[in-house]
């Protein structure tokens, strides 16, 4: 189940590259049921946390204006506070606190190839870059699309949940609890308004003209293209660097 096109994009579909959000609307695609687990849980504990919403507050409600649409989580209409809930892997929530990595020393090798060497142990801290950009880029136009239907927003916050738990990977990255929360800052009404109507602009472009956007600049090395791109098998470049050889993915 995914969200049908109706003309005019989400705001979760401005925010992705333009050439991923094109292939998704003009073709017909799979997914892999077991690369969508994770995202099923994210969307089922969204549908549980909507059926207990305390008293003033707002849940799940959807806002447009002339380029796009956009669905909160919650609202806290005394404090005037928008809140979202994430669920992402550990690694991805470490990053959003701003841990950085740093080797530390921990201790000798006794024996093997390596004895009396340095161990040396990758460690997390804090004290990073929060890297937080394109959550930023979400929830600074929520927030632009409530304050244009007459909802003011003093302050965002995100909740972050650990989708696979707090084990020993969730630990090894500095993480201590199940779920943290954090302020945004976000971006100012008047450049988040642009870039979304840039982004706008060159969906429709596309669109209307039947024209492919250009190769995705988010792509993690082409992990992303690889392993969590469902319209791939349609992508020129995919196609190009990794089935020309055998055809198959």
């Amino acid at each position: 189940k995914t969200r049908a096109w109706y003309g005019k994009p989400s705001v979760t579909q401005l925010i992705k590259d333009t050439r991923q959000t094109y292939l998704e609307i003009k073709n017909e695609y799979a997914i892999d049921p077991q690369k969508s687990i994770a995202s099923m849980i994210g969307t089922n504990s969204h549908s549980l946390m909507e059926g207990n919403v305390p008293n003033g507050f707002l849940s799940e409600v959807r806002l447009e204006d002339d380029i796009t649409s956009g669905q909160f989580d919650a609202y806290d209409m005394k404090n005037k506070t928008l809140i979202d809930f994430k669920f992402f892997g550990a690694y991805r929530i470490a990053m959003a606190l701003g841990k950085r990595s740093h080797w530390v020393a921990n201790g000798v090798y006794q024996r093997g190839a390596n004895k009396g060497k340095t161990k040396w142990e990758l460690k997390f801290e804090d004290g990073g870059v929060r890297d937080v950009l394109e959550i930023s880029k979400q929830l600074s136009y929520y927030r632009y699309l409530m304050k244009q239907h007459g909802l003011e927003v003093k302050d965002i916050k995100v909740q972050m949940l650990i989708r696979g738990g707090l084990d020993k990977t969730a630990k090894s990255y500095g993480l201590d609890r199940m779920s943290y929360v954090i302020r945004l800052n976000g971006i100012s009404d008047r450049w988040i308004r642009m870039y979304m109507k840039a982004k706008y602009d060159k969906l429709m472009y596309a669109l209307e003209h039947d024209e492919l956007p250009p190769v995705c600049k988010v792509r993690w090395n082409d992990l992303k293209c690889k392993d969590y791109c469902s319209v791939n098998e349609f992508c020129p470049y995919y196609q190009e660097n990794y089935l020309k050889n055998n055809g198959k993915k």
